[in-house]
């Protein structure tokens, strides 16, 4: 009997092991294929799992398991007796219909660490940043080149979320912005790292400060007093509630943003527009990324099915824009 005992305490500690290890999965994972793998298993957990119990009793012998395994063939449930028969060995199933859980995704988003550098906006910024999946990669490339020089990009993404359909509405235009966001493809700079005080603040909006004619650019500041950025002449700029100022120019080590993040895929919304104050920080504090918009032939329909299901979809406002095609600037109407 001690045998026993001590037999199924082990059994019940590994099995207690395994679920441990498979919370912290679903926890931690940020690689696709562990959120694929994290979709698998609360998708088992909705649809497999002994939710009530059975009311029908435990077959007696291998002919009732027949006459059940018979009725759901008979019945046409092919999936639910493919089920059956790995329940009954103890290996795991075919994977069951989405439709419950809304569909699979192909693409989706995925969480990266966000930069946090010391300031008064640092508790605001959030430690993770949500990226589409196929842009991961490439952005975390450009990140690590900014890191490299002593830099931060405290970043922040609209909100990726469809919005709501209005009944009786007709859509002859679309928000590109709007689009875009829903589409994983905006990013911008986080409010309160630059245009307070471009001596302390991470970045700044700032030019050369010869020739007078240079333009505004994003600029990084080193942060960790690294001399791999060469010190140079900027005049940068701070604004105020209601409109902006130009600093005294002065000596800074500041690494240009935009030809970092060009690599990445992520350019300024065009055209340029430099702040007029702190609400209206124009667009050098934003980004977007159109890489795989072919004009002519992108449909905004095909993008969204990359990262929603098709209920959300159908229940959008983009539901009846589905067929409207990337012309290079913006989605517009089939011609």
């Amino acid at each position: 009997m001690a045998d026993t005992d001590t037999t199924s305490t082990a059994l019940d500690n590994a099995f207690a092991g395994v679920v441990d290890a498979l919370v912290e999965l679903m926890r931690s994972g940020v690689r696709p294929d562990v959120l694929e793998a994290q979709r698998l298993l609360l998708q088992r957990l909705a649809q497999q799992g002994d939710v009530f119990p059975s009311r029908v009793p435990a077959p007696l012998n291998i002919t009732e398991v027949g006459g059940y395994l018979n009725l759901l063939e008979s019945a046409g449930q092919l999936d639910m007796r493919a089920s059956a028969v790995a329940s009954a060995l103890g290996v795991a199933g075919p994977a069951p219909g989405s439709a419950a859980l809304g569909g699979v995704v192909p693409v989706g988003f995925v969480e990266v660490a966000n930069d946090r550098p010391a300031g008064a906006a640092q508790a605001s910024i959030p430690p993770l940043l949500s990226v589409r999946a196929d842009f991961h990669a490439p952005l975390q490339t450009a990140l690590a080149t900014l890191h490299a020089s002593g830099c931060a990009l405290p970043l922040r993404a609209p909100r990726a979320t469809l919005p709501a359909n209005q009944p009786g509405a007709t859509a002859t235009s679309l928000d590109l912005d709007l689009a875009l966001a829903a589409l994983g493809r905006s990013l911008e700079v986080f409010p309160g790292t630059l245009l307070v005080d471009p001596t302390s603040d991470a970045l700044a909006i700032a030019r050369p400060e010869t020739p007078a004619t240079e333009p505004l650019r994003l600029v990084a500041r080193t942060l960790d007093g690294s001399t791999m950025v060469a010190e140079a002449s900027w005049v940068a700029v701070r604004a105020s509630a209601t409109g902006i100022a130009t600093d005294a120019p002065t000596a800074a080590r500041y690494l240009e943003v935009a030809p970092v993040l060009q690599t990445a895929g992520w350019l300024h919304p065009q055209p340029l527009v430099a702040p007029t104050a702190l609400a209206s920080r124009g667009t050098l504090v934003r980004f977007v990324n159109v890489t795989g918009l072919v004009p002519g032939e992108t449909t905004l329909g095909a993008e969204l099915a990359l990262l929603y299901p098709p209920a959300a979809i159908a229940r959008s406002a983009f539901a009846a824009l589905t067929a409207w095609v990337w012309d290079g600037s913006s989605f517009a109407a089939p011609v």
